[in-house]
C-alpha cells in the first residue's frame, strides 16, 4: 500500500514544491505500473473521493467539461471568453501550462496567485495523507490539479466553470468533476497505445464525457463512427446533443472577423480574436451553442446578447502572431488538419516574392507525416528541434522524411536554438510558422518573451442585459 503524505513544503519556492508534490503519487507508482489502455490503468475513483473529502466543491457553480482529439483548449477559452462576455463570472481550468504553471487556473482570465495554490494543495494534502493506495495504483496529477481548481472556484464564487479535460473522457480524473455541459470538439484517432486500437474505443473513451449529470452536449461536426457513438451515449444519459452542421449553423463575413451563428432560432455575432478565419470560426460557433446552453439554464427568461466581442481575446500558443513584419505565429499543431489551417495562414500573409519557413516541434509519436504533408508546396525551409520536456521522444523520423521533400532541412537542438537560427533568415514578407507539441509551443513563447499570464488584452465593458450575479 502506498499512503500519500506531505509533511511540509519546502525546497526552491512553495509552490515548486507543492507541484513536486502533484506529481509525486504518480511518481512513485510508475516503476510498477504495466503498460495497458486507460481503462485498465488508471484510476479516477481517488479524485472523486477527494472531492467528496472536501465537500464536493465542483458542485459549487454551473460546470462545463470539454474533450476531444484536437482543439480542447481553444474550445475551452472560447467558450469562458464568450460566458465572460455575458457578464457571467467565470472559472478556468486548461492543461498543459505552456510557460507558467499557474496558466491552468483562471478566474475571468487572471491566473491564481502562487500562495493560494500552495494553500490548495496543502489542504489536500492533508485529506490524502489519509488514503491508501494499492501498489500500481496513484492520485492521478491532472485531477489533483482539478480539484485545486474546484476549490478555487468555489471560494472565488464563480458562476461557472469550464474544464478541459485531459486525452480521454470516460477514463479521465477530471471528468469525475460533476458537469451539466458537455462540449466535445473533433474527434480522431490517436492515443492508441491509452485509449484503444480503434476510432471506436477512441470515440467511446471521448463520449464517456457524457455523465449521468450532463444534461447538455454541443459536438463539433464529426465523422460517423464518433457521431454514432456520442448519439448513444447522450440518448442513453437523457442528455440533449446538439451538433455543428445539424442544429448549429455558422458562415463568416466581414472578412471572416465576424462568425454568425444561427442556433435554436436565434442568431448571435461573433468578433474574432485577432488572428480571425480558419480553425476559429468552427470552434466558436461550437462555444457560441454552448454559452446559450448556459444561459438559458443560468438566466431563464432573460434576453441574451446577440453580439459578443472577442477582438481582445487571446488563445496562447493556438495560431499566435507573436511579431509581425516579418510574421511569426506559433501553433500547437500535431497533425495534418491543424497544419493546413497553419500553411494557408501564412500563404494569405506572405508578400510577393516573400519565402515561408517553419520550425518544428514533433515528437515520434505524433503525426509528422502529416504535417509534413500539409506543408509542402507552401513552406520552403523548414528548422527541426526538441522540446525540453524530457518525456517526449524525438528520434528524428520526421527529419529524415522531410529531406526527401524539402532541399533546405536543417536540425538545431531546442526551440530557442531553432528560432534564432531562422529569425536570422527571415526577411520582409517572410512568415515563420513555429510548430509542434504543447511543450515545445510552450518553450518557443518563453523563447520569443511571450506573455502568458492574460487571456485578454483589454476589458470591454459587460452588456447592459447581463444579470447580477446570483439571479434567477
Amino acid at each position: 500500500m502506498e499512503r500519500c503524505t506531505l509533511s511540509r513544503i519546502v525546497g526552491p519556492t512553495p509552490a515548486t514544491e507543492a507541484i513536486n508534490w502533484i506529481y509525486a503519487s504518480y511518481n512513485r507508482a510508475k516503476p510498477n505500473l504495466k503498460p495497458g489502455y486507460d481503462r485498465d490503468v488508471r484510476h479516477p475513483e481517488w479524485t472523486e473521493r477527494l472531492l467528496g473529502a472536501l465537500g464536493r466543491p465542483d458542485r459549487h457553480g454551473y460546470n462545463v467539461a470539454v474533450t476531444g482529439s484536437k482543439g480542447k483548449g481553444s474550445h475551452a477559452i472560447l467558450l469562458a471568453g464568450i460566458l465572460e462576455r455575458l457578464g457571467l463570472r467565470v472559472g478556468l481550468f486548461t492543461g498543459p501550462h505552456l510557460v507558467d504553471f499557474m496558466e491552468r487556473f483562471r478566474v475571468d482570465g487572471e491566473m491564481m496567485p502562487e500562495p493560494q495554490f500552495v494553500s490548495y494543495v496543502r489542504r489536500i494534502a492533508e485529506i490524502a495523507a489519509g488514503f491508501e493506495l494499492p501498489e500500481g495504483q496513484y492520485l492521478g496529477p491532472v485531477g489533483l490539479l482539478a480539484v485545486v481548481a474546484a476549490l478555487w472556484f468555489r471560494e472565488q464564487d464563480t458562476d461557472v466553470n469550464v474544464y478541459e479535460l485531459g486525452r480521454g473522457a470516460l477514463h479521465d480524473d477530471v471528468n469525475r468533476v460533476c458537469h451539466e455541459g458537455a462540449v466535445v470538439a473533433p474527434v480522431f484517432l490517436e492515443h492508441r497505445e491509452q485509449l484503444g486500437p480503434g476510432l471506436s474505443d477512441v470515440a467511446r473513451e471521448k463520449a464517456g464525457v457524457i455523465t449521468p449529470e450532463t444534461r447538455w452536449v454541443v459536438s463539433h461536426r464529426q465523422s460517423d463512427v464518433p457521431l454514432a457513438i456520442l448519439r448513444h451515449q447522450a440518448a442513453r444519459q437523457g442528455a440533449d446533443l446538439h451538433v455543428l452542421g445539424e442544429h448549429v449553423d455558422c458562415r463568416t463575413a466581414d472578412g471572416d472577423k465576424l462568425v454568425i451563428v444561427e442556433v435554436a432560432g436565434s442568431r448571435f455575432q461573433i468578433r474574432l480574436p485577432e488572428m480571425g478565419g480558419g480553425f476559429l470560426v468552427e470552434n466558436a460557433a461550437v462555444a457560441m451553442a454552448a454559452a446559450r446552453a448556459v444561459w438559458t439554464r443560468l438566466r431563464p427568461g432573460r434576453p441574451m446578447p446577440e453580439r459578443i466581442d472577442l477582438s481582445d481575446l487571446r488563445l496562447p500558443g493556438r495560431l499566435e502572431v507573436v511579431r509581425q513584419n516579418p510574421w511569426v505565429v506559433v501553433d500547437g499543431t500535431i497533425h495534418g488538419a491543424s497544419a493546413q489551417y497553419a500553411a494557408a495562414w501564412a500563404e494569405a500573409r506572405r508578400d510577393r516574392g516573400g519565402r515561408i519557413g517553419a520550425v518544428l516541434g514533433l515528437p515520434a509519436d505524433k503525426d509528422g507525416e502529416g504535417v509534413l504533408a500539409a506543408l509542402h508546396g507552401t513552406v520552403d525551409w523548414l528548422v527541426f528541434a526538441r522540446a525540453h520536456n524530457p518525456h517526449l521522444r524525438f528520434d528524428g523520423r520526421w527529419t529524415e522524411l522531410a529531406r526527401t521533400r524539402w532541399s533546405d532541412v536543417r536540425e538545431a537542438e531546442y526551440a530557442e536554438d531553432a528560432l534564432s537560427r531562422a529569425e536570422a533568415r527571415l526577411g520582409p514578407g517572410d512568415v515563420l510558422l513555429v510548430l509542434g507539441t504543447q511543450s515545445f509551443v510552450g518553450d518557443a513563447l518563453a523563447a520569443l518573451g511571450v506573455d502568458t499570464t492574460r487571456i485578454w488584452r483589454t476589458r470591454a465593458p459587460l452588456p447592459e442585459v447581463a444579470a447580477p450575479r446570483g439571479g434567477a
